[in-house]
């Protein structure tokens, strides 16, 4: 009985294990399968180590699809930035907003306070002079 190895479906990259005499055809593609390694090695890899073997082997048999594969990634990537930026810029303008509700309470509040101390200032200004100098009595000596 010879030895099962793992072939690959270069369109869909599906993997089959077969005996080397019989190739497969991908059972969704319906294309011939490729060798990717014997099972005895397969077998003793990890799921990123198998992947990593069909990457290269799919690169070595397509030159073109190292280039649209490092356009996914990419674009993949720059989506996953601008979702960390999108939810960083959300934080930001509710952050922005919250200050700019302070500094709108702040301003509002020194202005109320200036107008207070404007009318005071005229109600001083309409008293009497006589009524600001007045001594209390009780100090005032006997007459």
């Amino acid at each position: 009985m010879q030895e099962l190895s793992v072939y690959y479906c270069p369109v869909c990259s599906r993997y089959s294990y077969s005996q080397p005499a019989a190739i497969p055809a991908c059972p969704l593609c319906e294309v011939p399968m490729l060798l990717l390694m014997p099972y005895s090695d397969y077998r003793f890899l990890n799921q990123e180590e198998r992947d990593m073997q069909l990457l290269q082997k799919m690169v070595d048999g397509d030159a073109s699809l190292s280039s649209h594969l490092l356009a996914y990634l990419r674009s993949r990537s720059q989506k996953e930035a601008a979702t960390l930026v999108d939810s960083q810029l959300h934080q930001l303008e509710s952050d922005n907003k919250k200050l700019n509700d302070t500094i709108q309470w702040m301003h509002q509040t020194i202005w109320e306070l200036l107008c207070q101390n404007r009318n005071l200032e005229h109600q001083l200004e309409k008293q009497p002079a006589n009524q600001q100098t007045r001594q209390d009595p009780k100090t005032m000596p006997p007459a």
